[in-house]
């Protein structure tokens, strides 16, 4: 099975093939797909664009299923190879057998919208940063959504960038090691700046 993937912009809509015949296994192993620019100016695929304006094209399964894989891939950023059958399960999604499941359907999904690509039979490299939706995407939304997107690119509300929700995490870790309790870290990462949203998903990922 050849899977496509689309690219209009950064993350967008016209289908190019990527070469590589991927199919669904057991297993499978996935690995980071790093942008220079955007990772410096994108969005994480837990920040509030991602949840306002990329949730309605990708769909919760897709883009809870690119949110746990970069979850993964920043404790082991060289790659981790997942069970199929486990992965559906930390996702909610009933597995049967990996050929037409509902894992492999996300899967496709999240190739369809080029936030994951195919690299080997069985290797998908996914995005560790999203850009703005395109255009076309943009005009699919419901008019509500479209108004408060306009304010986004106005920035008339505020953007949390992926270097930001990065520098929130490490700062997170840091305070961790230095003993600060996971219950005080967003406090403190408050006075330093971070906006609540953000310290509290950085907080998130503190054992």
């Amino acid at each position: 099975m050849l899977l496509t993937h689309r690219s209009e912009n950064k993350c967008g809509t016209t289908q190019v093939e990527t070469g590589v015949e991927f199919t669904l296994g057991e297993t499978l192993r996935v690995i980071p797909w790093h942008d220079s620019a955007l990772e410096r100016f994108g969005f994480t695929a837990d920040s509030d664009y991602a949840e306002l304006f990329w949730l309605p094209t990708l769909g919760p399964s897709a883009l809870w299923l690119l949110r746990r894989v970069n979850r993964l891939l920043e404790v082991s950023p060289s790659g981790i190879t997942l069970d199929t059958e486990l992965l559906g399960t930390m996702l909610g999604l009933r597995f049967t057998k990996p050929k037409d499941s509902l894992v492999e359907r996300t899967v496709k999904r999240c190739i369809y919208f080029s936030v994951a690509k195919a690299t080997e039979s069985q290797t998908l490299a996914f995005r560790t940063a999203l850009g703005p939706i395109s255009t076309r995407q943009l005009q699919r939304l419901p008019s509500e959504l479209q108004s408060l997107h306009l304010k986004y690119s106005n920035n008339n509300v505020r953007v949390h960038t992926l270097r930001e929700e990065l520098h929130a995490r490490r700062m997170a870790a840091t305070l961790a090691q230095a003993g600060v309790s996971k219950e005080e870290i967003p406090a403190e990462l408050e006075k330093l700046k971070f906006e609540s949203t953000v310290a509290r998903r950085a907080t998130n990922g503190i054992p």
